[in-house]
């Protein structure tokens, strides 16, 4: 269903969205439990909405009836929504009680759209208003992970719980917050289309479609009276006898039900010699770079590509902006902060190889083992295990019904530090058949590498 377009709101329009200091919602109700939030920012002189409760959308043709419902049964008194397209249909609901405002778009929308290339981001981006905090898994924007926190410890205690999930592809975090693994990117330089997701008011759109509605019925009422006017003054037409058919029964058959089998983890995992190999190449690359007054800092490397930063000491900018176009290195792209004595650097390591395996080991056999490996060599590892239950759900395609089973999948979680050339731990990891490293972390001070990864239990 299409929905009319309503005005872009620009930067001065901030001043309509004043409310006083007892304001409920936005600026957080008496109960401490709940932390202070926002309901929109300003970006390169737009004004978007953020702190929107997503939800998947089901019916793209007629939104509708999902969005009332949710507003009936968790959203009560909200009365805007927005419509995010695309592969992940989603809405997104706001409340003009709480500060948001039709006509402005979304900024998770926006930022999502942008994400695309990673499927699961978490980001926080220190604002003007605050510190906004988003959430995209699986290219769909999380709940209740669009919030604009006025509050910096919110911020962190929100975005620290999400990096207990693994398997982010991306991981955006101020660069004051020191946090191993991510990068800064400022909101500015990547937000440049507003995009077209917008709110719009819940009960304008429902009127336009009962308007819809109303017309095509009068549409058929006229052709009704038309044939039946014709039918009175018309010539008669001879009668026409046709076969009985069959009566169609009172009661449908129920639908088939098709047992639908999932996918497992341990079916299209990382080769992990190709990843190894291949991160070993990248930080090569970059440690050859030599850059006057540039340190290089920490680097990240996982099957999204490698990042790492570089950092100034004595000098300016145009030396690190020259050595790289001098190298020339494919791949790699750069963002300098505003500061401009940090860039934030990435580096393509193209399409690691994918294969399916067997797991072999139950995870306490596979502690064992592992711990026997570390002992000998006189090493430290860190073991803990893990386990993910993905619900049941059901679905209807057309006239046939699928169910999906429950399925909770156990892992060990592994990490270590060493400095041994890289090729000589593939064969370690050989051993354990379901095994996927998910992270390396290379330090440049002492050349020591640190491995994160996950073998799977096979399921009994």
């Amino acid at each position: 269903m299409a929905v009319e377009d309503e005005e872009e709101l620009a930067i001065d329009d901030l001043d309509d969205f004043e409310v006083e200091e007892s304001s409920e919602g936005l600026l957080g109700s008496d109960d401490e439990s709940e932390p202070p939030w926002g309901p929109s920012i300003a970006v390169n002189g737009t004004v978007y909405a953020v702190s929107l409760f997503w939800q998947p959308l089901q019916d793209t043709s007629d939104p509708i009836p999902e969005v009332q419902e949710t507003v009936q049964n968790v959203m009560e008194g909200a009365d805007l929504f927005c419509l995010r397209t695309g592969t992940s249909p989603q809405y997104g609901i706001g409340n003009s009680m709480e500060g948001h405002k039709a006509g402005m778009p979304s900024a998770a929308a926006a930022v999502a759209e942008i994400f695309q290339d990673k499927a699961s981001s978490v980001a926080v981006f220190e604002v003007d208003e605050g510190w906004w905090f988003i959430a995209v898994r699986n290219d769909l924007i999380l709940s209740e992970e669009d919030i604009l926190y006025l509050n910096e410890d919110d911020a962190k205690r929100a975005f620290y719980a999400m990096m207990a999930v693994p398997d982010w592809g991306r991981k955006v975090a101020p660069a004051s917050w020191d946090v191993d693994g991510t990068e800064e990117i400022d909101l500015w330089d990547i937000l440049k289309s507003s995009g077209s997701s917008k709110l719009v008011r819940i009960d304008k759109a429902a009127r336009q479609k009962m308007r819809m509605i109303i017309g095509g019925a009068g549409v058929v009422v006229l052709y009704i009276g038309y044939k039946l006017i014709g039918g009175i003054f018309g010539p008669s037409t001879p009668t026409v006898v046709r076969p009985i058919m069959p009566l169609k029964p009172l009661f449908e058959e129920e639908a088939p039900q098709q047992k639908i089998v999932e996918p497992k983890p341990w079916e299209k995992l990382v080769v992990t010699s190709d990843l190894l190999n291949r991160c070993n190449a990248g930080v090569m690359q970059m440690k050859s770079m030599v850059i006057p007054g540039w340190d290089l800092g920490q680097i990240t490397c996982s099957a999204s590509g490698l990042s790492t930063t570089w950092t100034m000491k004595w000098g300016h900018i145009g030396w690190l902006k020259r050595a790289f176009d001098e190298y020339g290195v494919r791949g790699l792209d750069y963002i300098i902060a505003d500061s401009g004595t940090t860039a934030v650097v990435s580096l393509s390591i193209g399409t690691v190889a994918v294969h399916s395996d067997t797991p072999k080991f139950l995870t306490y056999e596979a502690r064992e083992e592992l711990n026997n490996i570390f002992q000998a060599i006189g090493s430290d590892v860190t073991i803990t295990e893990e386990r993910t239950r993905i619900y049941a759900r059901a679905s209807r395609d057309g006239l046939r019904m699928e169910t999906h089973e429950d399925r909770t999948y156990a892992r060990l979680i592994f990490s270590f530090t060493s400095d041994l050339a890289i090729e000589d731990w593939i064969s370690v990891f050989d051993r354990f058949p379901a095994l996927e490293i998910t992270n390396l972390h290379y330090n440049p001070l002492n050349n020591e590498w640190t491995y994160e990864g996950q073998i799977y239990e096979p399921i009994i």
